[in-house]
């Protein structure tokens, strides 16, 4: 009965191998799938964009939205620091008025029944806190003319001047440090904060820019997968739909391998919606607005991922981000600012004590009257003006000296002490935040750093088992042309063939990232 089958089976096959090549067409060899062959779908317009991964980098460092308004927060910056100078700049004051005043006598020694002056000032002043040990300089120059028929008057019109200087100087409570020169301080180191933000926006794009990149290569091949699938199942449909009408296979055959088809098909669709869904988050970051051409034409990422091995040096990779990460050099400077800020805290709860010291000189001028007796006719016996007051300034006629000191504390100084206490948390929390900071960065770089070996040793893993598919398709593909196989172990070849490049397309996918990613928690966090 064994020997019937045997040999039944032999003249099967035999019968097979004579009738198929007459029958079916010869099997298209299908040819070796290599990364970087495949094309996206081509658009109607033809407008096929070829970019490498530098050309995508570049224009997405020139052009893109986020990236352009970053660069602008510098710039920024560097106003609120020259608003913290201009609270050192000189303040320069002019101040012109008149004043007519009328009076009635109430005695004889008021020159008069009814008196009147005319009065017009023009001062001008100057003030200035000085950079340094937080001192306030100003100078005054204060003028007036005077015009009365006041009978007692000798100089009529008067001209007043006067010349003063006077500077204050803490001795205590903001001598070291005060709010404005600690807010100037603050601000320069703002300034350099925002530059670090820069770099790792920077940064971060670039690596955006670059998963992106592999990403849309990916989905693209994806596509090509997809469409080798495709075939291999409209190939088996088409050698059963033969093997029915030659009266070898059930028809339930042909159901199954049409259900296959149709499976690859709904599959293709998949990937090239994901395709279009990841061109367009690509092209997000590439573009200068809604105007852009690119918006409207199909990328093509020309360039391939080098699939050698990297060595990782973690300790190397940990030292190197401790020191030149941005987040860790933010939090540094962040730092710096809590200890400038405790500074001052510590400086406003001493006692206010303030030297001040002065100086001027005044002059008077106008036209000299001499009186026979008290309230008789003026006589004018020199003519003046307002150059003599201002001679008598220059000579130092009547010079003016004051020097004092003035003390003040509030009585307990509750406030400032609660205030400086509140800072040394502060700064203790901040010293905390930067150990942890510490900490993350050295999980995160040893992670990124492993994962590069991981991936590395997966994409080996699935290249092997890539490879087995291929082999495994082609003998069950042969035995399925020689009798020996079903269309079910074709099918599931041809699955597991399928599954094993989606596989090693993401094992590839996964270890250009895990590299970017190793030298991205090197420069920046997040």
């Amino acid at each position: 009965m064994w020997r019937m089958k045997i040999r039944s089976a032999a003249v099967l096959s035999a019968w097979m191998a004579l009738v198929l090549p007459i029958s079916i067409s010869a099997q298209v060899e299908e040819e070796p799938y290599q990364m970087g062959q495949a094309l996206p779908p081509l658009p109607t317009d033809g407008s096929l964009v070829e970019m490498t991964l530098e050309e995508a980098i570049a224009r997405a460092l020139e052009l893109n939205l986020d990236i352009q308004a970053a660069r602008l927060n510098p710039e920024i910056q560097e106003n609120s620091l020259f608003s913290a100078q201009a609270a050192f700049a000189p303040t320069l004051s002019f101040t012109v008025g008149q004043n007519n005043a009328s009076q009635q006598s109430t005695s004889q020694l008021d020159g008069g029944l009814r008196t009147s002056t005319d009065r017009l000032t023009f001062n001008t002043s100057v003030s200035k806190p000085v950079p340094w040990y937080g001192g306030r300089l100003s100078a005054n120059f204060n003028n007036s003319r005077t015009e009365t028929n006041n009978s007692f008057s000798t100089l009529n019109p008067s001209f007043r001047s006067s010349l003063s200087f006077s500077y204050t100087q803490p001795l205590l409570s903001g001598f070291k440090i005060d709010n404005q020169r600690n807010a100037l301080r603050t601000q320069e180191i703002q300034l350099e904060i925002t530059d670090v933000q820069l770099q790792g926006q920077v940064e971060n794009l670039t690596n955006q820019v670059r998963s992106s990149y592999w990403s849309l290569r990916s989905a693209i091949e994806n596509i090509e997968i997809q469409r080798r699938s495709l075939a291999l199942a409209q190939e088996l449909l088409a050698q059963n739909q033969i093997r029915v009408e030659l009266g070898t296979m059930a028809e339930l055959q042909v159901v199954q391998a049409e259900s296959q088809v149709a499976s690859a098909e709904q599959s293709l669709l998949n990937a090239e919606v994901q395709w279009r869904n990841t061109e367009l988050s690509f092209k997000r970051l590439l573009l200068g607005g809604a105007d852009d051409p690119l918006l409207f034409q199909t990328i093509n990422p020309i360039s391939l991922p080098e699939m050698e091995e990297v060595t990782v040096d973690i300790q190397a990779a940990i030292e190197r981000a401790l020191l030149q990460r941005t987040d860790i050099r933010q939090q540094r400077q962040q730092r710096e600012i809590s200890e400038l800020n405790l500074e001052v805290t510590q400086d406003n709860v001493k006692p206010s004590l303030d030297l001040s010291a002065s100086y001027s000189v005044s002059g008077v001028g106008g036209d000299l009257y001499q009186r026979d007796q008290l309230g008789g006719d003026p006589v004018l016996i020199g003519p003046g003006g307002y150059q003599d007051a201002l001679q008598a300034i220059a000579d130092r006629d009547t010079p003016t000296w004051n020097l004092s000191l003035n003390f003040s504390y509030p009585i307990g100084n509750q406030g400032a002490k609660a205030s400086l206490e509140r800072a040394r948390l502060q700064m203790r929390q901040t010293e905390l935040d930067l150990k942890n900071q510490e900490l993350v960065i050295v999980t995160q770089v040893t992670d990124a750093g492993l994962n590069v070996t991981d991936t590395y040793l997966q994409w080996q893993a699935a290249q092997r088992s890539r490879e087995v598919a291929e082999r495994s398709a082609e003998i069950e593909q042969t035995r399925f042309n020689n009798g020996a196989s079903t269309n079910y172990e074709v099918t599931q070849a041809q699955d597991d063939l399928r599954a094993a490049r989606l596989s090693e397309l993401r094992a590839v996918l996964n270890y250009v990232n895990a590299i970017a990613e190793f030298e991205r928690v090197q420069k920046v966090g997040g």
